[in-house]
């Protein structure tokens, strides 16, 4: 059984809370600070290609299932050049074990999206705007220290249990940067029943600072399931390291090697 789970999804529900969370804004406090690190990350640099070694850890019950090692370079628009232990030869793909290292959405002609109406530019100009209230709670937890530093955790108790969601993020009140965020996704696993749908569980990921750039450095979640009468348990760990950024295809991938 290894893991596998959309890159799409890696903090995608942030975006999708970005044109309601505008609303809420002005009179939440916990919800401003939420958005003003989703405008934030849309406004930081993004290198065009970001080179990482990864290595993936997968236990069932205290027993190592599986165990996997890759270097992978990611282009900003969304794809990667894969070469994983687990396969013959490299590949490109759009869809990464566990997700981009980046914060979403890929690609830069994307991330305007996250980004206030004042922030970017349209064929009109904006004559009115309107506001939507929502009984969502945001909730401020106080301070922790994630990685040296003092950071806000905010949780969402209201978030949807039947559909991926961010559920808590951690984020520095001053300078906005991202620490940590916990959020649940769909685990595809194979050896799974085809008729059982994928099961959401909560993907708790570790982000740090590398010069002017925020990258993924810890993922980790656990799968509690039932096989026959008994329990099992799974339990995910994802490593990112050897961060290196470029503005051309780096040698040795597959960018470099054919066009895309």
């Amino acid at each position: 059984m290894i893991a596998r789970w959309s890159s799409s999804l890696l903090f995608a529900c942030a975006c999708t809370c970005a044109a309601p969370m505008a609303a809420r804004a002005e009179s939440a406090p916990c919800w401003s600070l939420i958005y003003d690190a989703i405008e934030h990350s849309a406004s930081a640099p993004h290198a065009p290609y970001i080179s990482y070694a990864e290595s993936i850890r997968i236990v069932q019950d205290r027993t190592l299932i599986a165990r996997s090692a890759a270097n992978i370079t990611y282009r900003d628009d969304g794809y990667a050049s894969v070469d994983d232990d687990r396969w013959a030869r490299p590949f490109l793909s759009r869809f990464l074990d566990p997700g981009p290292p980046i914060l979403g959405p890929y690609g830069h002609d994307r991330r305007s999206a996250w980004l206030a109406l004042l922030q970017t530019e349209g064929p009109y100009k904006t004559i009115a705007s309107t506001q939507a209230r929502s009984n969502e709670r945001c909730v401020d937890r106080g301070d922790d220290v994630v990685n040296g530093n003092r950071v806000a955790h905010l949780e969402l108790p209201d978030a949807p249990t039947d559909a991926p969601a961010l559920k808590e993020i951690w984020i520095d009140r001053t300078s906005h940067d991202v620490a940590r965020i916990v959020m649940s996704a769909p685990l595809a696993y194979y050896g799974q029943d085809a008729d059982v749908p994928n099961a959401l569980v909560d993907y708790r990921i570790g982000i740090t600072r590398i010069g002017p750039y925020q990258v993924v450095h810890h993922v980790t979640w656990t799968y509690r399931y039932r096989v026959y009468d008994q329990g099992s348990v799974l339990d995910g760990e994802y490593v990112f390291t050897n961060y290196q950024f470029a503005d051309t295809p780096p040698e040795g991938t597959l960018f470099a090697s054919r066009e895309h």
